[in-house]
């Protein structure tokens, strides 16, 4: 989450001044080769015939519409706001587990999903004076996010996460590209560059870190670590951009985190009453 953090904040400072599209090819470039460099190095070229299979091609396309949803709406949100939006992704993965795996899902957390959107829309400011329809773009970005985790746990874990990380990659650059035909893309001083194949390490290192976690750990022992997002952004909003969020999206932000919180609270007992069942059947 910290690794996002500083490339959300470099992603924000040059998206202000350039296209979105090349903003996002130019990173996805650098990732691409970034990771792309480490697939080789350990010896995981061979691994990439493997990739072309539908869990991992479906989390490479998310992967791409989550990122171009998220830069788009991190050019015109707060950093703390949007991130607050952003923590809607693991009540969705909640949902979805329903649809997808036919977990159940009881009244609780059903609850706790409703309330977490509740918290969404305060961010979002539903009302005609003070609508915030980038708010929704950010939304688009979190359902994607968390179509990409349940993808992510269908996928072979004999699969390198580094191999799947690089599938990503290429998605976003793609992604990027798709932008150029409907902007004016020009060549960028080489500072922005820099700044831009920086970003690029701390992605890297994020989506690598992420995958792993994701594949590695129960859903409800890594989903509580997303909320750190939340005090990171807010602490390079306020120290890079000087952003501070409103009230609205300070309620907004604790009724998700709560219901996120609660809901996972849910899943763990849950997971404890299956466990006794199971023991005491035996």
């Amino acid at each position: 989450m910290a690794a996002y953090t500083i490339n959300d904040a470099m992603v924000k400072e040059i998206a202000r001044n350039h296209p979105v599209g090349e903003v996002i090819f130019i990173r996805g470039l650098f990732t691409t080769l970034l990771i792309g460099s480490v697939v080789l190095a350990l010896g995981y070229a061979g691994e990439l015939r493997r990739v072309w299979t539908r869990p991992v091609l479906l989390r490479s396309v998310c992967d791409g519409m989550s990122t171009a949803c998220f830069v788009i709406a991190l050019v015109h949100m707060k950093l703390a706001d949007l991130a607050a939006v952003l923590q809607v992704s693991p009540l969705l993965l909640a949902a979805f587990s329903v649809l997808f795996f036919g977990e159940t899902v009881g009244w609780r957390r059903w609850t706790a999903i409703v309330v977490g959107f509740l918290g969404a829309l305060l961010v979002i400011k539903p009302t005609p004076s003070q609508f915030d329809v980038w708010a929704l773009v950010a939304l688009l970005a979190a359902i994607s996010s968390a179509l990409r985790e349940t993808q992510t746990r269908q996928i072979d874990h004999s699969i390198p996460t580094i191999v799947i990380a690089f599938m990503g990659s290429i998605a976003i650059l793609i992604v990027g590209a798709l932008f150029a035909p409907t902007e004016q893309w020009h060549a960028m001083p080489a500072g922005d560059v820099g700044a831009l194949a920086a970003a690029a390490v701390f992605v890297g290192i994020a989506t690598y870190l992420m995958a792993m976690a994701f594949r590695c750990v129960e859903i409800s022992v890594v989903a509580p670590f997303r909320y750190s997002y939340l005090i990171t952004s807010a602490l390079a909003g306020y120290l890079v951009f000087s952003e501070l969020p409103d009230a609205w999206s300070t309620a907004g932000a604790a009724l998700i985190v709560g219901s996120g919180l609660y809901a996972l609270h849910r899943e763990a007992v849950r997971r404890r009453e299956l466990t006794a069942k199971a023991q005491t059947a035996q």
